[in-house]
């Protein structure tokens, strides 16, 4: 592969690189690629909490640490300034958010099926959103890839870790009036739900938007890559302990940013999650292996 001039990046916290140092990032790697004489030029729109949204939808940039729903992939892409004809690779990811982290960790979650969230956000709205890339990248002939997700929890992740980021999300495990070991299974039996049922709607919208520029990259991560899964583990966790203190090396610098989006008593929860908001994202290793996924995807 001879190595791209110009990147745009597309995406939510997977693509923004939560809790990574910007050497760590998977598209920073990948402006870095061997086979060119200079770095390309990397456009970075993703950011942690965006969701795909709807055209038209819009709102302020948010630090890109700290979760925040706006601004919509759709804004991220209307909002595009440079010259889209000399964009070579455009990055792409989205949807988890518009199924909600806290739905897919609660199995007693109320309303629409899991099944049928998925299907609207990875299909539906992911469909509309590669039509508009499309039309935006139109006289590039660039390569537009569409990064899957993983199975965050999988039955190889510590019980501990799995009620752990459940709490982070809001999920009381000890609320549910069964054991423990029923409810943490249920969990990552909608990890691993959510994970096949993402990567089925992705190939789907793919295949309904038909631009030959299109191509869906997974993750290739495994259960055994899932938080809390031990050494083999692919993303961030929390330590073990009463503090859940988060393991990336950017937390000390997302803390104030979480202070000054979520102040005061009304904003704790909000705030507290955000402190942990790396728990469940690719660390280095995991970057890793989306960097050669996509190595793999140009070549």
């Amino acid at each position: 592969m001879s190595g791209p001039s110009r990147i745009v990046s597309i995406g939510d916290s997977v693509n923004w690189g939560q809790g990574l140092l910007e050497a760590d990032k998977f598209d920073h790697r990948l402006a870095l690629s061997p086979g060119v004489a200079a770095p390309a030029d990397l456009d970075r729109l993703a950011h942690s909490g965006a969701i795909i949204g709807t055209a038209g939808t819009n709102g302020a940039a948010a630090p890109g640490e700290v979760p925040d729903a706006a601004p919509s992939l759709f804004a991220q892409c209307e909002r595009y300034a440079a010259d889209p004809a000399k964009v070579d690779v455009v990055l792409v990811n989205g949807g988890i958010n518009d199924v909600g982290v806290a739905t897919i960790l609660n199995p007693l979650e109320l309303g629409p099926s899991l099944e049928t969230r998925v299907e609207a956000a990875c299909f539906g709205r992911m469909q509309a959103l590669l039509e508009a890339i499309a039309t935006r990248f139109a006289a590039s002939r660039c390569r537009i890839l569409l990064l899957g997700y993983y199975p965050i929890l999988s039955p190889q992740s510590d019980p501990r870790g799995v009620a752990s980021l459940a709490g982070v999300h809001g999920v009381a495990i000890q609320n549910f009036g069964r054991s423990d070991v029923d409810v943490v299974e249920a969990i990552t039996a909608r990890c691993e739900q959510f994970y096949i049922a993402s990567n089925a709607q992705f190939e789907r919208a793919i295949a309904a938007v038909g631009d030959p520029r299109i191509r869906f990259v997974p993750s290739g991560y495994t259960d055994e890559n899932a938080a809390f899964a031990g050494d083999n583990t692919f993303l961030w966790g929390l330590r073990l302990d009463p503090t859940l203190d988060p393991l990336d090396p950017v937390a000390a610098q997302r803390r104030p940013l979480c202070e000054l989006a979520h102040p005061g008593l009304a904003g704790l929860l909000a705030r507290e999650s955000c402190f942990r908001a790396s728990a469940g994202h690719p660390n280095v290793t995991g970057a890793a292996q989306y960097y050669r996924q996509i190595i793999t995807a140009l070549a």
